[in-house]
């Protein structure tokens, strides 16, 4: 990892724990151990770090859906697709992209940064609403239209179809925050949410 690399993974621990505003471009350089003349090689000020900290955060998860060859990332006969994976694919790619924003340590810092900063940071608050909140919603949505098109989803709303398959996930991440011991209980309930919101939602019950 190069410094500039460290810079981010640190700045984004230290944003997640003390808040954008609690940290100084000094704490962000004495925690990796740098004078700040050196970081300012790299960035321009604290603003600049975490807007590189959102471009990169994105790029990650980006990965992690093409690498769980997520369907809707991977191919445009997104229906097609879900229609020839079995449940328990499914539930292994679900469990996967949650691991992602819950276990892994920089995505999962992101998501805690964004959440504890979107009451005072217009940026935070409209990063946090387009990757986890209704922009989350909308864009499952996009993936339900087409389902619902091909004639493997009943006829429905898309976006409330979207909005019942992501509320109770957005929920079940608080609740690993808060009890991460409790990982094998919120993995069987992601499990069961799966099959039953499939089968209340599919044609082919």
């Amino acid at each position: 990892m190069d410094t500039k690399e460290r810079i981010l993974y640190i700045s984004l621990d230290l944003f997640a724990q003390k808040g954008f505003s609690g940290v100084s471009v000094r704490d962000i350089a004495s925690a990796v151990g740098v004078r700040e003349s050196a970081l300012y090689k790299h960035f321009k000020n604290k603003q600049d770090i975490l807007d590189s900290i959102m471009v990169s955060m994105k790029e990650r998860i980006e990965l992690v859906y093409q690498e769980n060859e997520v369907p809707e990332v991977v191919t445009e006969d997104v229906a097609q697709a879900y229609k020839e994976l079995s449940l328990e694919k499914l539930c292994e790619i679900s469990w996967n992209l949650f691991s992602l924003f819950t276990k892994d340590p920089l995505v999962s810092n992101y998501r805690k940064l964004l959440m504890r900063e979107q009451f005072g940071n217009e940026q935070a608050a409209r990063q946090y609403g387009e990757t986890y909140l209704l922009g989350a919603v909308h864009k499952h949505s996009k993936t339900f239209a087409k389902l619902v098109e091909g004639k493997l989803f009943r006829e429905e709303n898309p976006e409330i179809i979207a909005l019942q398959f992501y509320g109770p996930i957005l929920l079940l991440f608080q609740q690993y925050d808060c009890n991460p011991e409790n990982e094998e209980q919120i993995k069987g309930y992601l499990n069961e949410h799966i099959r039953v919101f499939g089968e209340n939602y599919s044609r082919q019950v």
